[in-house]
């Protein structure tokens, strides 16, 4: 029997595993890249997660230390792309005059107190100008010609509340006509202030992209342009501005990773005052947002999982606990199969950090993390509720949203409009999905959704023709349902104000769809029907209302679009991807049949059943197939640490080639098939044998050896 998991960056890691010798020079792709990881630092074995990328981060680095350190990673057969800050200056070299001979302190960042708006104190942000872009071209030129794979220009952000600095007053007035207004004057100029730098980094994201086909046509080199960016709700919480929905017009753009970790997860919680809340509830928005953005396109989308956060005041059971619901949270959105596995591995397998209490990280943490790597390297892109047919899991619910949601002045609770909106179907287990606003004119988008929920009380259309898509998908038979009031933006330079209606909400309801905007009812529409209701959605965040009024009306609406005739609400998650399951339970327990491997338990257990109490996140192995396989029973690999590269049983003899960071064990759960070990060996890429530990348990063998960066091959005599 032989079993290959590898991709074709793996069969490089295996090239030189078993030769010794340096992988060849073929450059693989960055968007072939199934998972990649983030960091500042040279190759360091204790740092060799075996993933198909590397993304050097070292922003404003002179080019020989630059190439020294991506050649590193190379040299070790990783694709490797080059990571840069588009919103900070974090060498402090652009603002203070040393890259030009010329200060720029008026393209600072300000808030009202002229102070320079700083991240961690030591790098100040940035207005997105035409220098500062000059800036970041010539860091991406010198990014191409040393060689890396891909361009990734991150966090193209800017806070809310700042827009105070000179260059920014000169530039509102260049594109509104007339004197500069504070964000802080009115709702109205908070809003324009929000659109202008969101435009601002729009520009700068095109002419790095434009920089990047450039140095593609000069090298006759494929160089992807990736957009890694922060969530829209995570932004919210964090009072920041960044083009998101908006992006998707940036036709360079040839992928995203969706930055979502745990401080994003939390600070989005933080926002939201029901009682009825939850950390996976709120990691499943913020990736679902990613799935949407990309859904239906051509473009790569990478998942963050980042098994820890900046604040280091937590423990790593906390990060644990944590990591789990994000890693199951995310491998429930079945048409993502690519992930960024961390940033900054050095703050977990490196000493020296004060992450969690002191680094590294605590053995069984490493193992943990080493284990869910391999599901994200072999997880397909499919899935299959596994749910009772009643109370399976209805998919085609979704809430509109759009980049305006960041250039509003929202009350306190930030979150609580549009979190009011998701969460009580969430923690129905209802797979409730974003309805991105900005993607209504793509084609067949709005084709996957049988419900939209839409408020115009803290976020407004940037383009008549989105009402009238929505006006549209609701007359060939979807439901709409319209709640709350338009808000008070109005400005001569929006599109609603040089309507007579003056009104975004008003047009939707009385131009697109013939309806008084301020009469509640439910009406057919068409084949559809629009559900009207001049409540806030955050309402909502009471359960009670959420349980009597807004799940109710979802459910109505569902019947009215040819969906169920009731909403299941399955209290839980539970979906199969290829050989693995993932689940959480909410309300009820969520048994998973057996047999399984517990892939968050760094023994690798071997489960008949098992079962989630509430709350709990878990994602399994199923080995049924392995275990129960035709013909005589073979033994073999059941689960692994990152990363099984290949699997070989002949003459009685299990051979598996495992690569995997320094001073991190490996493990491996091996099927016995009715055999007895008779030796139990591993040795590296040299033929020197390592220390090896192993126990029978039941019908399995767990062995653990040290992990070798270049693969270490395990093998396991048997007889019968």
């Amino acid at each position: 029997m032989r079993r290959t998991l590898a991709s074709f960056g793996a069969v490089l890691y295996s090239i030189t595993a078993t030769t010794g010798a340096e992988p060849p020079k073929v450059d693989q792709g960055f968007l072939n890249c199934k998972t990649v990881f983030q960091t500042n630092t040279g190759y360091d074995p204790r740092l060799a997660i075996a993933v198909d990328g590397v993304i050097v981060h070292q922003h404003g680095a002179a080019p020989e230390r630059l190439a020294k350190t991506v050649n590193s990673w190379r040299r070790h057969g990783f694709t490797v792309g080059r990571m840069f800050f588009a919103d900070s200056d974090a060498t402090n070299e652009y603002w203070t005059g040393k890259w030009d001979g010329t200060p720029h302190p008026d393209e600072v960042e300000r808030d009202e107190k002229n102070d320079v708006v700083m991240c961690a104190g030591v790098r100040p942000y940035m207005l997105p100008t035409p220098g500062w872009t000059r800036y970041l071209q010539e860091m991406a030129t010198e990014s191409i010609d040393i060689g890396t794979q891909a361009i990734l220009p991150e966090e193209p952000l800017a806070h809310a509340h700042t827009g105070y600095e000179d260059a920014f007053r000169k530039t509102w007035q260049q594109r509104y006509h007339r004197p500069w207004e504070p964000e802080r004057a009115s709702p109205t100029a908070r809003f324009l202030t929000g659109q202008l730098k969101n435009e601002l980094y729009l520009e700068l994201q095109r002419q790095l992209g434009q920089t990047v086909i450039e140095g593609e046509k000069r090298t006759g080199r494929a160089i992807p342009f990736v957009f890694p960016v922060h969530s829209l709700y995570s932004n919210v919480a964090a009072h920041l501005v960044a083009p998101l929905g908006t992006s998707t017009a940036i036709e360079q753009i040839d992928g995203y990773i969706g930055q979502v970790w745990t401080g994003p997860v939390n600070w989005a919680l933080h926002n939201y005052s029901s009682p009825d809340k939850s950390f996976f509830a709120s990691a499943y928005v913020l990736y679902d947002y990613f799935d949407q953005l990309t859904r239906g396109t051509n473009r790569k989308l990478w998942l963050l999982t980042d098994p820890v956060e900046d604040d280091p005041n937590h423990k790593w059971s906390e990060f644990e606990e944590w990591y789990r619901h994000c890693v199951a949270a995310e491998l429930l959105l079945p048409n993502v199969d690519a992930f960024e596995v961390m940033p900054w591995p050095d703050r977990i397998f490196l000493p020296g950090y004060s992450t969690g209490g002191s680094t590294p990280a605590p053995e069984r943490f490493r193992i943990i993390v080493l284990s869910a790597i391999q599901v994200q390297q072999e997880i397909p892109r499919s899935g299959t509720w596994l749910q009772d047919p009643i109370e399976r899991p209805t998919a085609g619910i979704g809430v509109a949203v759009t980049d305006t949601l960041l250039w509003h002045k929202l009350a306190s609770p930030l979150l609580d409009g549009v979190y009011g909106m998701f969460l009580p179907l969430v923690n129905e287990g209802v797979p409730t999905s974003a309805c991105l606003l900005e993607r209504t004119l793509d084609v067949g988008y709005l084709d996957q959704f049988k419900v939209i929920v839409l408020s115009y009380q803290e976020m407004k259309p940037m383009d008549p023709r989105i009402n009238t898509a929505l006006a549209e998908w609701t007359r060939r038979g979807g439901s709409l349902i319209v709640l709350g009031t338009g808000g008070e933006i109005s400005d001569g330079s929006l599109w609603w104000s040089k309507l007579p209606i003056g009104d975004p909400l008003a047009h939707l309801l009385e131009t697109e769809l013939g309806v008084e905007p301020g009469a509640e009812g439910d009406r057919q529409v068409g084949q559809g029907w629009l559900y009207r209701r001049l409540g806030s959605p955050r309402r909502f965040v009471n359960p009670t209302v959420a349980q009597e009024e807004y799940l109710r009306l979802i459910e109505r609406a569902l019947r009215s679009a040819g969906g169920a005739a009731r909403l299941p609400r399955p209290g839980g998650f539970l979906m199969r991807r290829g050989p693995f399951v993932i689940a959480h339970a909410i309300h009820e327990p969520v048994s998973v049949q057996g047999p399984v491997v517990d892939v968050f338990d760094p023994e690798f257990p071997l489960h008949d059943k098992t079962e989630l109490r509430l709350g709990e996140s878990g994602v399994y192995r199923d080995v049924t197939s392995l275990m129960t396989q035709t013909g005589p029973a073979k033994p073999c690999v059941l689960h692994a640490t990152h990363r099984l590269l290949s699997e070989q049983f002949a003459d009685n003899t299990t051979r598996a080639l495992v690569r995997g960071p320094a001073e991190t064990p490996a493990v491996v759960r091996l099927f016995a098939a009715g055999c007895t070990p008779q030796s139990v060996t591993a040795t590296d890429t040299k033929n020197t044998t390592l220390q090896v530990t192993w126990k029978a348990d039941g019908p399995t063998v767990l062995v653990r050896f040290p992990n070798v960066p270049e693969g270490a091959t395990l093998t396991v005599q048997w007889t019968r």
